[in-house]
């Protein structure tokens, strides 16, 4: 990518942050699907939307320069859809302040789901299979997308995930798997005045399932607990026949998870209120993104790849998740973070680095290539 590209990458990035896209705003996202399908079309690439059999999200779309192709060299995998509600745009609109760019979505992800076609176009696609894989609903937890991200980085070798770079630039080398909960929690209501001794108290079970369960982490260990009580009584004088606690466990290693199951079977089978029954609810479970085998020699690559272009190469092992812990969950070797640099995702002082665009367009060129 040429410098002199700059200023059509930001005229780009301002028609795609002008479309407002919650993930909610099926009319939203389904436009800016069609931006980036007319222009693959330019690019000479073709796309076809994924339908994925619900009514709640967009389809997600796929481009590629062989649809039906049997494997991919590379997978970029990047979002369409935001956080921001429709009507936000009226208090932030595009705006360009010294070197950064204030817009919804800049960074997260517009800036790097357009980085992937710049990037795309520099490479010599008469050698390489190439597919970019727009998700719909990334910013609620992928979960109608996941059997599609999964099919085809198995088809891929590697997955490139172009979420935003860190504040510093840092690419993103490991994340953290999740697995989440809600429980219910069903006791027996009485008046508190009346008669407190006939009532059992959901509540208190709840609570005091959330401070034991707190107590469990471990930040050696790599995992830790949150939960909230998104139900719990209605009126301070009935004892509350009811509470639902929704809880997660981020982690760094897959014995944590049986590590949680044991210890979750423990808290439950001792209740500290007789007579309340729990229900579980398994509402999310997604791997680490953690590839101990690939991984030395793709930053091996990447640090090459700095080299030859004159930029440099930071990582961070990050706590949160992206769609790379899907594809890293298929056997993908992955990388993330490899959009522009930004920072303040998800609040209306969303930024991107002007001039961290053409160097990381070039720096992932150059990776490829090596890596081909």
């Amino acid at each position: 990518m040429k410098d002199s590209e700059i200023d059509k990458y930001l005229a780009d990035l301002k028609e795609l942050t002008d479309i407002e896209s919650p993930t909610s705003s099926i009319d939203g996202v389904n436009e800016v699907a069609a931006w980036f399908k007319k222009r693959a079309e330019i690019l000479g690439l073709k796309s076809r939307s994924i339908e994925l059999g619900t009514d709640k999200v967009a389809p997600c779309l796929f481009i590629s320069n062989d649809l039906e192709a049997t494997s991919y060299d590379f997978l970029f995998i990047g979002h369409m859809d935001t956080v921001f509600p429709v009507g936000t745009k009226a208090d932030v609109p595009f705006s360009k302040i010294d070197e950064r760019i204030n817009a919804l979505g800049a960074i997260d992800d517009k800036g790097g789901s357009l980085l992937s076609l710049y990037v795309i176009k520099e490479l010599d696609l008469s050698k390489l299979k190439i597919g970019l894989f727009l998700n719909s609903h990334e910013e609620t937890g992928s979960n109608f997308a996941k059997d599609a991200i999964r099919e085809l980085a198995k088809k891929s070798r590697y997955a490139l995930v172009v979420e935003p770079a860190r504040e510093d630039g840092s690419m993103v080398a490991t994340r953290k798997g999740v697995i989440s909960y809600v429980l219910n929690f069903r006791g027996v209501s009485a008046h508190a005045g009346n008669h407190p001794e006939c009532g059992r108290s959901a509540v208190v079970e709840a609570a005091n399932f959330i401070v034991e369960l707190s107590k469990l982490t471990d930040f050696k260990t790599g995992h830790t607990f949150n939960s909230i009580m998104t139900k719990g009584g209605d009126a301070q004088n009935v004892v509350p026949d009811f509470a639902s606690v929704t809880f997660e466990m981020r982690y760094r290693h897959a014995s944590s998870v049986e590590f949680l199951h044991k210890k979750m079977d423990e808290i439950l089978s001792r209740p500290l209120v007789p007579e309340v029954s729990c229900e579980r609810i398994l509402i999310n479970e997604e791997g680490p993104m953690i590839d101990e085998v690939n991984l030395p020699n793709i930053k091996k690559v990447f640090d090459e790849a700095a080299k030859a272009t004159g930029t440099k190469v930071t990582w961070v092992d990050a706590g949160g998740l992206s769609d790379g812990n899907i594809s890293a969950s298929a056997g993908c070797p992955t990388i993330d973070g490899l959009g522009p640099t930004g920072g303040n995702m998800h609040t209306k002082n969303e930024y991107l680095e002007i001039n961290s665009v053409v160097k990381k367009c070039n720096l992932i060129v150059e990776a490829i290539k090596k890596l081909s």
